[in-house]
């Protein structure tokens, strides 16, 4: 939950927006202007409110070879009638528009240009554009700014090769709605508009969000492997020393058994359980006892069946191997307690004490020996 709330805070943070319609932000301050400011010819354009919603109507006079209108903001500061903006920490505007009738409108951004743009003359300004729909239901519309290009007749006019269609976000002088060559003409045509935004992201704020939470991630596991290996180690001591009663030859030097079978028994198995031909049968054939009579005995005795008890005694040895011998091999230990298949050790070994014998070797050399 951390981990996701911090990113989520991340991500949060590396969205960037500002208003620039209706309301607008104070470190983007703009003005607006319409063209024409007078009609020309037939082509108008009447500006009916700017409150809560930019609505203005505009006529193109078919007699014109190219009419021209556009509502704009202008970017603007105190002490010169223009400001150069830089935009790169946003990536696309979104707005809100209807448009009656059905129009098809350009979105412009208008650009200085080091080679031919004169801050007082607006004509010199590149013109950057990319065309969008509009009817009379009210539709949100998303422009991206890297989908803007310079039209053909601004770099023809000015002498710049077709290709040379891009232009500085980083000095941006003021954003547009301008009719196209497809917008309706001898009639009125009603544009409004609102919730003009610019919207961007700044991924240094996520990806820091991911790194503090990466971090965190690591110093967790870590500490949850120290933890864990410190468990390990305790509960493997505790294992072993659980287990250490069960070496007969350590108990039946302790414990003289009264019993001549089970003692017999528990010696022969105690002095022969390094063999790798030791079982059930050949001990039952080598001391004449019953082999339900030895289950019976072994049972009584320690709980476990022959098998059972043999398995523990040559894997508690092992554990002893190991934890004593810090230059033990293991295989030399797999063999020295009666196992001649290594893997088929270790798999007995790690469902015994929960880890392979080489790891149980490195703990207990690490945190001194398990014994």
């Amino acid at each position: 939950m951390l981990t996701i709330a911090v990113i989520y805070s991340g991500f949060l943070q590396s969205r960037t927006s500002v208003a620039l319609f209706p309301a607008k932000d104070p470190a983007l301050p703009w003005a607006p202007a319409i063209e024409p400011v007078a009609p020309v010819g037939d082509t108008r354009l009447e500006l009916k409110s700017e409150v809560g919603t930019i609505d203005y109507e505009f006529t193109l006079d078919s007699e014109q070879l190219f009419p021209y209108t556009h509502y704009s903001f202008y970017f603007i500061q105190p002490d010169l009638a223009y400001r150069l903006v830089d935009l790169t920490a946003y990536d696309h505007a979104s707005f809100r528009v209807l448009c009656d009738p059905r129009n098809v409108l350009l979105f412009v951004l208008f650009s200085f240009d080091d080679k031919v743009t004169d801050p007082f003359r607006p004509e010199t300004r590149r013109v950057s554009s990319l065309a969008f729909s509009c009817n009379a239901h009210w539709q949100e519309v998303t422009i991206d700014f890297d989908e803007l290009s310079t039209p053909y007749w601004w770099l023809d006019r000015y002498g710049f090769e077709v290709s040379d269609t891009g232009y500085q976000l980083d000095k941006t002088m003021g954003l547009a709605f301008v009719n196209s060559l497809q917008s309706p003409m001898d009639q009125t045509s009603r544009v409004r508009i609102a919730d003009v935004v610019l919207k961007g992201t700044q991924p240094f704020y996520l990806y820091s969000a991911i790194a503090v939470t990466a971090l965190g991630w690591l110093l967790f596991t870590v500490w949850a492997v120290r933890l864990y290996v410190r468990s390990l180690t305790s509960g493997l001591k505790e294992k072993v020393k659980l287990d250490q009663p069960l070496m007969a030859y350590k108990k039946l030097s302790i414990e003289p058994q009264r019993d001549k079978e089970k003692d017999t028994l528990l010696r022969y198995v105690a002095t022969e359980y390094a063999s790798s031909e030791l079982s059930l049968e050949n001990t039952a054939a080598t001391l004449g006892i019953n082999r339900t009579k030895i289950n019976d005995i072994l049972k009584e005795e320690l709980g476990l069946t022959f098998t059972a008890y043999l398995k523990k005694l040559r894997l508690t040895e092992a554990a002893r191997l190991l934890s004593e011998s810090r230059e033990a091999n293991i295989s030399e230990v797999a063999y020295w307690v009666g196992y001649n298949n290594v893997s088929y050790f270790n798999k007995l070994f790690k469902a015994e004490y929960g880890c392979t014998p080489k790891t149980f070797q490195t703990l207990c050399r690490e945190k001194g020996r398990c014994l």
